[in-house]
């Protein structure tokens, strides 16, 4: 029971989060995923612990479909953040939730947001969703914490049917009403449509579906009334469970006029069919399905014509009597409704026919259930119908509980927990059977392959040793893992999925003897028609269109068809059909022989070349095995040590430190010496040399002291001569920006962009733009002032040729002319390129 200022608080907290802009054009599992968050939330924070498989019994999916679908559009939209929870040995134990909308209004600070619960207001909020569509619990050493009312509906739609149930939970009155929207609605639609199609923000044929769910499951009841005249009047959405909640009753579904009679008994609820002579009651007339009165105070007269049609749509018009267990009645009643008199008595006669709605309850199910001892046995009823136990009664009135949110019965408590719905409890024979009923759990899903093997869990079911069942769940992870590599690990799942209820489908009802034989063999198994490996079955995994390969195989196999239809046709001209079909079928069968031996030889061709490729393979593997053990048992090129590979770790690092040298060494000498002079540089390079060893062997010198082992100071060594090489390198680099050349390249750019200013729209944004063309400028002058004084160096010292002077393009053509060509095989040697072309 919520009072009034509560439930507001409630509804306004839902709508607000559910109205926040990272909730926008998110799946409805999605959106009461965050209303299962702000329930569970702690007063003081936005962060809570909770597994994704409680959430999916939650949201009424699978752990896998929570990991791969809510999860990710959950994150996506920015409404959570998550951590992962670890044990002490690693293994991930659970996920930290973090409400960002929560959050956000804790962190505001403003005391009147609607997010702003109260430690009491959002206890009441979880009790409230844990009276609707809780999963239930069964602690060891806690309370038992029954199944919600929708506990039991999973799959497809259940996230949108707890939502939808919600909400309308929160607006409904004391006696069960909802208030429904108003303006005009479409043909075809009725009010309760609209009403939640507004509150799931859905259109109003999305909410009609959500209302018809919500009525086969008998949560709430759609309610038309009619005048006097027998048109529609005020309709009614209700609640059930929050009238009981209250105490209220359900209010009636249709009064009508009472015939004038012998006064009924006002606390006798079973009354007689007949009269007191057991002669029918003559004007007797009842509309609608069915009629209950449990509250004077709730009593409105609503009266429509029999012939009238049924509320909204025509599935309550197919429960007529003949559903519920009624018998047609002798007679047709007129249509015209009889008024009740002004001082009739407010209880009705009962009527020879009587049908009342799926959501009635009663302790036995009974129409002219009546209190004890009121009264026999009606003629054509049961005999049980007289015997009531009061301790079942009383005892089932204690196991129910008045103190939940909603003070109702927990309903279908058995089908919630066996994961089943529950069917409605039949009116006709409602005696509770004999003997205590057994309920076998089913055997569980293997984790992380609940949405696979979800279409055949029927099959999973009936596989009754555990060995089997774990023979096939790791056959399952492998043709997952097959078809992570081909359609990629997203889409895997769901193709697997697609393909067991495909042929699950293909078994027409025949029954599968075998399970584990039927799925490993026939379940999983690929059907690929053509050569392309992503056909199963003519259709394409990754898409599901039709596979392209398998039509062109049609349409090859079509043309051969027609072209040996049209051959005989044209060779037998004028003899009789059955002849040309006989002579066709011939051919065609001829020809598909010799295509079929032809494969055969191109498969036992492509066979041979490929055991030749692969001994090829072997033999160069082996070779290259071979070549690898001979290099690594080379001795050192150096000192001799055997086994080095050619060299040791010592020379190793000796020629490195050689090689950092005489880098350091060349970069001094780019910078000081004159490099069109090769003595100049010869002499530079002697001097330039001793001084950096002289330096060298100088920071070694402290090193001997301390008696390092050789490979130590080795590294030591190549250690100090990168860091001088470096740092002459830094030092070159700063002489050659400092260059008449490098500044002269930089101002050239500097102004270039300058001139193009009117492109920016101010000055100083052209001036930046300026600023980083120079620079980029003089990074590029320094880099080719760089490259061309170390080819003038190795000019200098001999390493490289001068480049040819540049001359005239006729002077080149000519002298490009007259070089041989060692491609041309047909002139002899020597030969001169034109006498070649004037010869040819």
């Amino acid at each position: 029971m919520l009072n009034r200022a509560m439930q507001a608080r409630l509804y306004a907290a839902v709508r607000c989060l559910l109205a926040d802009k990272s909730l926008e054009g998110v799946p409805d599992s999605v959106r009461l995923a965050a209303v299962v968050l702000l329930a569970k939330a702690p007063a003081r924070s936005a962060v809570l612990r909770l597994r994704a498989r409680e959430m999916g019994r939650w949201l009424g999916f699978s752990e896998s479909y929570v990991d791969h679908k809510v999860l990710p559009a959950m994150r996506e939209a920015g409404v959570v953040e998550t951590d992962a929870l670890t044990d002490e040995s690693g293994r991930v134990t659970g996920l930290e939730w973090k409400l960002l909308p929560l959050l956000a209004a804790r962190e505001s600070g403003d005391p009147k947001h609607p997010l702003a619960l109260a430690r009491k207001d959002l206890a009441t909020l979880l009790r409230f969703c844990e009276a609707l569509f809780a999963p239930g619990w069964a602690p060891v050493d806690g309370p038992v914490t029954p199944p919600g009312l929708l506990a039991a509906r999973r799959g497809r739609g259940a996230a949108t049917d707890r939502l939808a149930l919600l909400l309308l939970a929160l607006q409904t009155r004391t006696d069960g009403r909802v208030r429904l929207v108003g303006g005009s609605v479409k043909d075809g639609r009725g009010r309760a449509d609209a009403t939640v199609a507004k509150a799931l923000g859905c259109s109003v044929s999305g909410g009609s579906k959500v209302v018809n769910r919500l009525e086969r499951w008998e949560l709430v009841e759609v309610v038309r009334g009619t005048t006097e005249t027998g048109q529609f009047g005020k309709g009614r959405l209700m609640v059930p469970a929050i009238a009981s909640a209250y105490g209220r009753g359900r209010a009636p579904l249709a009064v009508v006029a009472e015939p004038e009679g012998p006064e009924a008994c006002p606390s006798c609820a079973q009354g007689s069919v007949h009269g007191e002579d057991g002669v029918p009651g003559e004007g007797l007339v009842l509309s609608g399905e069915g009629w209950e009165q449990e509250s004077f105070d709730d009593v409105e007269v609503f009266q429509r014509p029999v012939a009238a049609p049924g509320d909204l749509d025509s599935e309550r018009e197919a429960e007529g009597p003949g559903v519920n267990g009624g018998q047609a009645p002798a007679k047709e009643p007129e249509s015209d409704v009889v008024e009740r008199p002004a001082g009739a008595c407010l209880h009705a006669h009962h009527s020879p026919v009587v049908s009342l709605s799926g959501s009635l309850s009663l302790s036995g199910g009974f129409s002219g259930e009546a209190d004890p001892g009121c009264g026999g046995v009606l003629k054509r009823a049961s005999a049980r119908e007289d015997e009531w136990d009061h301790t079942d009664a009383t005892t089932a009135a204690a196991d129910r509980g008045l103190s939940g949110p909603l003070r109702g019965e927990q309903q279908q408590e058995a089908a919630a927990e066996s994961g089943q719905s529950a069917e409605p409890r039949s009116l006709k024979g409602s005696a509770e059977p004999t003997g205590a009923v057994v309920f076998v759990r089913p055997t569980p899903l293997p984790t992380g392959l609940e949405l696979v093997l979800a279409p055949v869990r029927s099959v999973w079911e009936r596989i009754g040793r555990s060995a089997a069942r774990r023979h096939v769940a790791a056959a399952v992870r492998v043709q997952l893992g097959v078809l992570r590599g081909i359609v990629g690990p997203q889409e895997a799942s769901q193709v697997l999925a697609e393909r067991l209820e495909r042929r699950l489908d293909q078994q027409m009802g025949r029954l599968i003897t075998d399970p584990v034989g039927w799925i490993l063999g026939r379940g999983l198994v690929q059907r690929a028609w053509c050569w392309s490996q992503l056909c199963d079955e003519g259709r394409r995994m990754d898409t599901g269109a039709d596979c392209p390969s398998c039509r062109v195989l049609i349409g090859d196999r079509r043309g051969l068809r027609a072209r040996i239809a049209t051959e005989t046709a044209r060779e037998l001209a004028g003899a009789a059909p059955k002849v040309l079909q006989a002579e066709m079928e011939k051919r065609l069968n001829a020809a598909v022989t010799y295509e079929a031996a032809a494969q055969a030889v191109r498969q036992k061709r492509a066979l041979a070349e490929q055991q030749v490729r692969a001994k090829v393979v072997e033999q160069r593997r082996a070779e290259y095995a071979a070549a690898e053990q001979e290099r690594l048992a080379q001795p050192c090129a150096d000192c001799g040590i055997p086994d080095a590979s050619g060299r040791c770790l010592l020379c190793t690092e000796r020629r490195a430190a050689e090689r950092a040298l005489a880098e350091a060494v060349d970069f001094a000498v780019m910078a000081r010496a004159d490099l069109a002079d090769a003595a100049a540089v010869a002499e530079a390079t002697r001097r330039c040399t001793a001084d950096t060893r002289a330096l060298l062997e100088q920071h070694l010198d402290r090193l001997h002291a301390d008696d390092l082992e050789e490979g130590k100071l080795l590294l030591a060594a190549r250690e100090t001569a990168e860091t001088l090489r470096d740092r002459r390198r830094e030092s070159l680099y700063g002489r050659l920006m400092r260059s008449a050349e490098a500044e002269a390249e930089a101002d050239k750019a500097y102004g270039a962009k300058l001139c193009a200013q009117h492109r920016y729209p101010t000055r100083a944004m052209a001036e930046a733009a300026a600023e980083r063309a120079a620079d980029e400028a003089l990074l590029r002058a320094v880099e080719f002032l760089f490259a061309d004084r170390a080819r003038q160096l190795r000019i200098a010292r001999g390493d490289q040729l001068a480049r040819p002077a540049a001359t005239d393009w006729a002077s080149r053509c000519a002298e490009l002319a007259g070089q041989e060509l060692p491609e041309d095989r047909t002139v002899p040697t020597g030969t001169p390129v034109l006498e070649a072309v004037s010869a040819a």
